[in-house]
């Protein structure tokens, strides 16, 4: 049986380390759904704030601006907000560190910088094949 090819990763938006085997490879850059899911916020209120300083954003924001005093005059305001706060320091632990094993389906393996190309079977795959023309 072959023993499973681990990468490490480390998360983009938190920094922990975590392994991926070769089967569960799909080019993963955060340990969790919440990390990917509050980068991307970041990421859409970082263009949302580039957009903002554009005469087009500006001219949109004031029309939003607008829009969103005159329904406030016509009903009570609640002062509550709309959204609800997002915990930014969210630290996974993985009990199992001192064993190297994949983040997402839990099988052991040994650690390697880069998996390596997998063979398609192409017809030019194989090394004694010579195509003359």
């Amino acid at each position: 049986m072959k023993i499973p090819l681990l990468k490490t990763i480390v998360c983009r938006r938190c920094g922990q380390i975590f392994y991926v085997c070769h089967q569960c490879w799909r080019g993963q850059a955060y340990c969790s759904d919440q990390c990917r899911d509050i980068a991307q916020l970041e990421a859409h209120c970082i263009a949302q704030q580039k957009y903002r300083q554009t005469e087009k954003g500006k001219q949109a924001h004031r029309e939003q601006e607008r829009n969103r005093r005159l329904r406030n005059s016509k009903k009570n305001v609640d002062d509550t907000p709309s959204t609800q706060g997002i915990d930014h320091d969210i630290i996974l632990d993985n009990p199992r560190l001192t064993i190297p094993c994949c983040h997402f389906c839990g099988r052991e393996g040994e650690i390697v910088d880069h998996f390596p190309r997998r063979g398609y079977g192409g017809r030019y795959s194989d090394p004694h094949f010579h195509h003359f023309l």
